[in-house]
């Protein structure tokens, strides 16, 4: 018996000596192709210090007003890469990551609305972006934009919402509130794996996202080497903790300011909900896309008929000329 012990314990010994090494020739192998990735895909725009931490700002074009682009929810610069040169042909245009995503650094500050609102303000003043701005707004971005406006009147011209979330995402729509709890959780393990470097070895494997070409190759990139997943875990509890559990905000109103709500056409199926399920949350949706429409008296609405939530990949054109329109009325 006690040979049987002693071989058991042997036998168990050289197992965890087995998954330590393999663990760290992983670590080693993934930092090695982590660093090379990385040194493949330079930030594109400048990096801008906003207070001990830099934040990417890339803008192209020239012209006034100046065409400024927000990101929804866990995204950044690249979802707008469909759109940005061809608006930079007819107009000044900027994309940006937020604090942690992208090229940006992440941010000591707490990640409120009102906190990231600032650090852009912070950041197109310092990269000595001038006022007026459009300001165009993806999901979440359009909540951003919508709150820039709040905080800077003056500073703004014109909005664009693609697909925009609502104030009230969480309470007119629980099944957001499940998802995104879900969708924290998973970018736990991601976080987790990609502290080995795992998916640098491999980062053909992560989904393209309706990305393609060179914006593709970045953003997996970018995904591979970066803290992306603790960032996205952050922001996506940062946004149910500050817009959920019962929040009661209400839309404030955007006066006469010109506003071109563009709204997806075909459904966006939650995998948590039954058929019938979805069906309601699809009217909810555009129940809510019509009361952003009504914030100005200068609001008016187009149906992306083609488009999923990511209209911009899906139907670029349509962000284009809506952006166009506003350039031209002014």
């Amino acid at each position: 018996m006690s040979k049987f012990l002693k071989w058991t314990k042997k036998m168990l010994t050289g197992l965890l000596i087995f998954v330590f090494v393999l663990t760290a020739l992983t670590w080693i192998a993934g930092s090695i192709a982590k660093n090379r990735l990385a040194a493949q895909y330079p930030a594109p725009g400048k990096l801008v210090d906003v207070g001990g931490y830099r934040m990417h700002i890339h803008c192209i074009g020239e012209g006034s007003p100046t065409v400024v682009m927000e990101a929804g929810l866990n995204d950044f610069s690249l979802q707008w890469s469909a759109v940005q040169t061809e608006i930079g042909q007819f107009a000044r245009v900027c994309v940006y990551d937020r604090a942690g995503f992208g090229w940006s650094d992440a941010s000591p500050h707490p990640r409120t609305v009102a906190m990231m609102v600032n650090e852009l303000h912070t950041l197109l003043q310092i990269a000595e972006v001038e006022a007026p701005y459009v300001m165009v707004g993806h999901s979440f971005g359009g909540i951003l934009v919508r709150e820039f406006t709040y905080q800077y009147p003056d500073e703004v011209s014109g909005m664009v919402l693609v697909d925009s979330a609502h104030e009230q995402h969480f309470v007119r729509i629980p099944a957001f509130a499940t998802l995104t709890e879900a969708m924290a959780s998973q970018f736990k393990l991601f976080a987790t794996l990609n502290s080995f470097g795992i998916m640098a070895l491999s980062p053909a494997q992560i989904p393209a996202r309706g990305l393609e070409g060179e914006a593709l190759e970045q953003y997996r990139a970018l995904l591979a080497t970066t803290d992306y997943f603790n960032a996205a875990v952050i922001e996506s509890s940062s946004f149910l903790a500050e817009y959920g559990n019962g929040s009661t905000r209400k839309l404030k109103s955007l006066d006469d300011l010109p506003l071109i709500v563009l709204t997806r056409g075909l459904p966006d199926s939650l995998p948590i909900l039954s058929e019938q399920e979805n069906a309601q949350y699809d009217t909810t949706w555009h129940e809510l896309q019509s009361e952003l429409v009504g914030l100005s008296t200068n609001g008016k609405q187009i149906i992306a008929q083609n488009s999923g939530h990511y209209i911009q990949l899906d139907e670029p054109n349509l962000v284009i000329e809506a952006v166009r329109e506003l350039i031209k009325n002014k």
